[in-house]
């Protein structure tokens, strides 16, 4: 039983360390699952980010629906990629996200998801980003990023992370 306790003691210290150092995991199918590190960057389009989620309807929504379901985290978040900032075009409608006049691959919103549930897609027409907003989206036909929810403002970013070991 002791060294079971002492063994529970260094798990925990080496996850509190990981935690403490930048890793962070992602257990959706948006990118590879696995274990994801913190870089100290400049944030560019293309960037992996980590984003908190707000409170709000949509979110919650998504949460009941399992689609947050990601195990362990220091905070709610989504791991997506930074597709459009300040300055940047966005239209978003049944076709797909456009950013710039160019259409994202896999980027046609999906009128209900796996469970049958429906989804709305966020509607934008030749939107232009202004200077507190991101949009994020993944190469997923399913993942819950901005099709579902629009733009997302700066402050939600918590950081900019690169693979350390997915599967």
């Amino acid at each position: 039983m002791r060294r079971l306790a002492i063994v529970v003691l260094i798990l925990f210290g080496l996850l509190c360390f990981s935690l403490v150092v930048g890793v962070r995991y992602n257990g959706t199918h948006s990118f590879p699952q696995g274990l994801y590190i913190v870089v100290h960057k400049h944030l560019e389009k293309g960037d992996l980010v980590l984003i908190k989620l707000p409170q709000a309807p949509i979110y919650d929504m998504a949460r009941a629906r399992g689609y947050l379901d990601v195990g362990w985290s220091p905070a709610r978040h989504l791991l997506k990629r930074l597709v459009a900032v300040v300055g940047d075009r966005v239209t978003i409608n049944a076709l797909g996200v456009e950013v710039n006049g160019i259409t994202l691959a896999n980027s046609a919103p999906l009128a209900e998801d796996a469970s049958g549930f429906p989804l709305q897609f966020y509607s934008l027409q030749n939107y232009t980003l202004g200077v507190d907003e991101i949009l994020i989206m993944s190469e997923s036909r399913t993942s819950f990023d901005s099709r579902y929810f629009g733009p997302v403002r700066t402050t939600v970013l918590e950081s900019i992370v690169i693979p350390l070991l997915t599967w």
